[in-house]
């Protein structure tokens, strides 16, 4: 059996649905939108790209991106603009990348895979409010993937925190958006993003 097609792309966001968030008394400019799958949409708190390509050489290699949206902080009773910053991506990778029948789960034991084609790793992802209080609570995400490039199979489980809104997409070989999840926030900002990612998210997607 080969490689089903030689290279996909997989993208996270978090994103804040409202045109404006409140929380403690400061308030900043929400993302105003709903899920998007587009691969171009540019409103978002926290993005990361990975793209895997070379399976069909039976090499495949990954490259990847992270950004953060810029933070507006407002006049709560005016809407005036008081200030502009842009988190850092210090705490946004993908890591553990592995190709092969097993991969050491990072829970211990070890995942046995169909085939020694499949490509295992892990992504975190956490960005704090660069104009919030100090000690403002992360942005958290955080995924394991699976890629079955024979079965054309994605697997992946992970959790998000309660706020703000979380989605993810694939595309092999540039082909329309498959939706891996679109997580909807369940609290406000106050109580959904104290603690880490706790939201579960899993499936097995065909791609």
């Amino acid at each position: 059996m080969a490689a089903q097609f030689d290279k996909i792309a997989i993208w996270l966001v978090a994103f804040i649905p409202m045109p404006v968030a409140q929380g403690l008394g400061d308030c900043f400019h929400g993302d105003d939108r709903d899920f998007s799958s587009a691969p171009d949409e540019q409103r978002f708190r926290v993005r990361s790209d990975i793209v895997v390509s070379g399976f069909l050489a039976g090499d495949p290699q990954e490259t990847d991106f992270h950004q953060c949206g810029e933070t507006v902080k407002l006049d709560c009773a005016t809407g005036e603009v008081l200030a502009r910053e842009t988190a850092g991506t210090d705490g946004m990778s993908f890591h553990h990348f592995n190709v092969g029948n097993t991969f050491p789960d990072p829970e211990g034991g070890v995942v046995d895979n169909p085939n020694e084609f499949c490509v295992n790793f892990l992504y975190d992802g956490a960005a704090t409010n660069p104009l919030g209080p100090p000690g403002s609570p992360d942005v958290d995400m955080n995924v394991f993937f699976t890629i079955d490039p024979i079965g054309r199979m994605l697997s992946f489980r992970g959790a998000t925190n309660a706020f703000p809104d979380y989605e993810a997409y694939a595309s092999v070989e540039d082909g329309p958006p498959v939706v891996l999840f679109q997580q909807k926030h369940t609290l406000d900002p106050i109580n959904g993003l104290p603690g880490g990612a706790d939201q579960g998210v899993s499936a097995t997607v065909a791609i």
